[in-house]
């Protein structure tokens, strides 16, 4: 029987075509997490990606994996396991297929559980208990990354890049766009049989809205309760951090930050910043 390793886990990468909408091609962040997964190699360790590793509300699909290939192709080599984001949903219904036809694409999944040192580890994006973006159906929140990408283009860079914009300072930018689009809808909406009108904002993600994290946070913990496991590690909010004794959240690679969690053999769990090329503890409460 094999030796327990360290589980690494990273999510919210973003990491699209490399062109001006790419933030993860911007800021020298690929060769980063290049090192980043040379030490997860050193470590021995096994490494989770817990979803929107792509962007495709941003990007074409076929054109991102195939500027990604070098790091899909490495991906593979070490037997990561991939969990579908709600940036990267369209693969979704591709899990257990084999339409890919790649080791890598072979390991996507949904949400799933590890048994860690007598505990129980669950392991997902986060989306999927966002009632407004676990069903992979295009919502306002990809309207509103849709949006950020034409300014991207105009820009010639990612405005989320280092010295850019903040999610927070995208949405003031978009609030005047949002408003205009969310009335012009409403009519359309209220006439709906089947679905109740919503919002612009209740779409939001937690990243692109950080005021909804409270809110998420209480639909992880009913889950945790419903189904009994001990630990809750996810993503989704790109807010790297800790919440009581149960929830951890890896946080993202977009700007400037660049986070991963650690879970050693024991089930410790551990919050880093790759800062400089190497690990930095970080501790920060949500």
């Amino acid at each position: 029987m094999s030796e327990p390793k360290d589980i690494f886990v990273v999510s919210d990468l973003h990491i699209g075509d490399g062109g001006p909408r790419d933030n993860f091609s911007a800021d020298d962040k690929a060769r980063k997490f290049d090192l980043f997964l040379d030490y997860v190699e050193d470590c021995g360790g096994e490494l989770f990606v817990l979803g929107d590793l792509f962007e495709f509300w941003q990007a074409n699909v076929s054109r991102v994996l195939v500027h990604q290939m070098p790091l899909i192709d490495r991906l593979a080599g070490m037997n990561a396991v991939y969990v579908v984001g709600n940036h990267d949903a369209d693969l979704e219904h591709l899990i257990g297929t084999n339409l890919l036809a790649h080791a890598f694409f072979e390991r996507m999944s949904g949400p799933f559980e590890r048994t860690i040192a007598g505990k129980r580890f669950k392991f997902m994006h986060g989306h999927e208990l966002d009632p407004f973006n676990r069903d992979g159906t295009p919502r306002w929140g990809r309207i509103l990354a849709i949006l950020g990408g034409i300014l991207e283009d105009r820009k010639g860079s990612p405005l989320l890049s280092a010295g850019g914009f903040t999610e927070k300072s995208l949405l003031k930018v978009s609030r005047g766009f949002m408003w205009i689009w969310n009335n012009s809808v409403n009519l359309f909406e209220k006439s709906e049989r089947h679905e109740k009108a919503h919002s612009l904002y209740e779409s939001l993600t937690p990243a692109q809205d950080p005021t909804k994290i409270k809110g998420i946070l209480s639909l992880y913990h009913n889950n945790k309760l419903c189904e009994g496991y001990d630990y809750l590690i996810s993503g989704h909010t790109h807010r790297a951090g800790l919440f009581q004794d149960w929830y951890y959240n890896s946080g993202c690679w977009v700007g400037l930050r660049s986070n991963f969690v650690q879970i050693r053999s024991d089930g410790q769990i551990e919050l880093y910043e790759w800062k400089k090329n190497r690990p930095v503890p970080i501790e920060l409460k949500i």
